[in-house]
């Protein structure tokens, strides 16, 4: 009895391809479909498909896990102990701590050989994105404690020593995790950075500036420019709600929010991408009431919008269920033919 094997990991495969914008998510599913399809044909034919997760692979998600928990158990611990044992801890410990924790980090996350191995590749973007976390205390505790910035100078000091930490990992090894650690920094450095220049600006200069920012992101990513592809739009996509929200107390601001919320529908739509649908979505929640309570009448007007908002996306999401219904048997009656 021959065995079938199509890729012991397949989904892994097609994951990182997804990532590395090689493909679209909708194309990842057909192939997945099609492989099962070929599977079961083969293995009704009296071949037997081998199983999608060998031993080394069980045990590399037993390692991340293990990774995870322990690496958790480690930081929480540390923490506790330090508040009991040294209440009043100098900021000389404080910054040798952070800078300990970052290096130690550092180093465990480079240790992990992660080469066609994505439980440890994950592994690995974890302990890095700890990594800045403990970089962006130590530049907090050196700016506020040391140099006696205020806080808004802080809160840019350590975005900016953030941004550039995170950045350079990304750099490294091309991981969502340190993508959007990367984005997360730069958006929080724009915002700070113009509260500092212009204070008079109130939320919505801040705003405006994550906005911008986060739309020259989503179409680098788009394009290609930034990796992983899917990292950096679901970044930028969170970026420009985010920023359209903020600039909400002026009216422009509302007209910009509304006019995001509807180009991310659409883009998730056009794109065939559900977690667009699902972020444009929660943008509706948080963008169409406030306008229809500032708009229409206080009666009867922001519930009517929200439920003719709310049978849209529900067309919408219908809609798309049935193209992505069609689509599949398509697929399976062509995986069917070709096997014959």
């Amino acid at each position: 009895m021959t065995a079938v094997s199509t890729a012991p990991d397949l989904h892994d495969l097609l994951g990182r391809w997804v990532a590395d914008g090689l493909i679209d998510a909708g194309q990842a599913d057909r192939i997945e479909a099609a492989e099962a399809a070929r599977n079961r044909q083969a293995g009704a034919g009296g071949e037997v498909a081998s199983p999608p997760h060998g031993p080394g692979q069980r045990r590399g998600l037993v390692v991340e896990a293990l990774g995870y928990l322990g690496g958790t158990l480690a930081i929480v611990a540390g923490f506790i102990a330090v508040s009991l044992l040294w209440p009043k801890i100098p900021t000389s410990a404080e910054l040798a701590f952070a800078a300990g924790g970052a290096a130690a980090l550092l180093g465990a996350g480079a240790a992990i050989r992660a080469v066609d191995d994505p439980p440890l590749g994950r592994l690995r973007s974890v302990l890095w994105l700890l990594s800045v976390a403990s970089l962006a205390a130590f530049a907090g505790v050196l700016a506020a404690q040391v140099w006696d910035f205020r806080w808004l100078a802080t809160a840019v000091t350590t975005a900016a020593a953030a941004t550039a930490y995170a950045a350079a990992l990304w750099w490294r090894g091309r991981a969502s995790l340190q993508h959007l650690a990367a984005f997360a920094s730069a958006a929080v450095l724009v915002g700070t950075g113009i509260s500092l220049a212009w204070p008079g600006l109130r939320a919505w200069g801040p705003g405006l500036g994550v906005w911008g920012l986060s739309a020259l992101w989503a179409i680098a990513a788009y394009r290609g420019y930034l990796r992983p592809r899917e990292a950096g739009l679901l970044g930028g996509v969170i970026g420009l709600l985010t920023g359209a929200q903020l600039t909400m107390e002026i009216a422009a601001g509302q007209v910009l929010a509304l006019a995001t919320v509807a180009g991310v529908l659409a883009a998730g739509v056009v794109l065939r991408r559900v977690t667009l649908l699902v972020l444009g979505a929660i943008g509706v929640i948080l963008t169409v009431p406030e306008t229809a309570a500032r708009y229409l009448p206080e009666n009867v007007g922001a519930p009517l919008a929200i439920f003719i908002t709310g049978l849209i996306l529900l067309g919408v999401a219908l809609r798309l269920a049935r193209t992505r219904r069609r689509e599949q048997l398509k697929t399976d009656q062509q995986t069917s033919l070709r096997s014959r």
